[in-house]
């Protein structure tokens, strides 16, 4: 992520195992490889990658809400279906958009979308991994385009896709 300018290496955090482990043990089942790895690489903290999207958590308790707030989402919406027991609700966007996986479904699972107003969710990825990389694809095209700015960074994109800086450097 780092080459895509989407984070620095001092803003990459991952969970720890006794983190994922809490999560396991407080849902009963344990967690697909794919997704382990993802929260034990980058679950606390990615830079700019998901910015808007609750999908990297301070904690395990903030992770395990989401469940409930689909939940909740749902019966709003008088949705007429609901999520599997083994659903597993990792994301979820500006309050009107979810996504899940479905523990049963392998190791690499597909991920399902919801999205108010239309009705029941769908599969949107073949798998957790490919959701993963068209995510960091679509973040490092919105700064290669401008779309996302690179504040923390401290620079800009030209039109070459070079880093500039916006503060000169400093010689004596």
């Amino acid at each position: 992520m780092c080459e895509y300018k989407i984070a620095n290496d001092n803003e990459i955090h991952g969970f720890t195992e006794l983190e994922v482990g809490r999560c396991e043990q407080s849902i009963g089942f344990v967690l697909p490889f794919q997704y382990r790895e993802f929260l034990l690489t980058i679950g606390h903290d990615a830079g700019l990658l998901f910015q808007g999207t609750d999908i990297l958590f301070r904690n395990v308790e903030n992770l395990l809400e989401l469940r409930k707030e689909a939940e909740d989402l749902l019966e709003e919406n008088e949705e007429t279906f609901s999520l599997p027991s083994d659903a597993f609700v990792f994301s979820m966007h500006q309050g009107y958009e979810f996504n899940y996986f479905v523990i049963s479904e392998g190791n690499d699972p597909p991920v399902y979308q919801y999205v108010e107003g239309n009705g029941n969710s769908e599969l949107f990825w073949g798998s957790f991994s490919l959701f993963l990389r068209k995510s960091i694809n679509s973040c490092a095209q919105a700064i290669k385009d401008g779309v996302i700015p690179l504040q923390w960074w401290g620079g800009y994109l030209d039109e070459n896709g070079k880093v500039m800086n916006f503060f000169p450097t400093i010689s004596e």
